[in-house]
């Protein structure tokens, strides 16, 4: 699901997913490959995200049940 302005501004759908200044090599891409570049970052950090919920979840599930609700909360889950 690309955000709205992908489609009409490249350098600005690739600055949401570097969240930071762009590199100047970045800066050159054909408008297309930029676009690839940026869809292929947000997939990657959902892919990240994802890893990261379910090995969170999979420590979680090493501590003891009655800990688990004070470790979440203090972890902000």
């Amino acid at each position: 699901m690309a955000d709205e302005h992908s489609a009409t501004d490249p350098g600005a759908a690739l600055r949401a997913q570097f969240r930071g200044p762009l590199p100047p090599a970045v800066m050159a891409l054909p408008p297309a490959d930029a676009l690839d570049l940026a869809d292929a970052l947000r997939t990657a950090r959902r892919r990240q995200a994802r890893h990261l919920g379910e090995a969170t979840e999979e420590s979680l599930g090493q501590l003891p049940r009655l800990l688990r609700p004070l470790v979440r909360r203090a972890i902000g889950l």
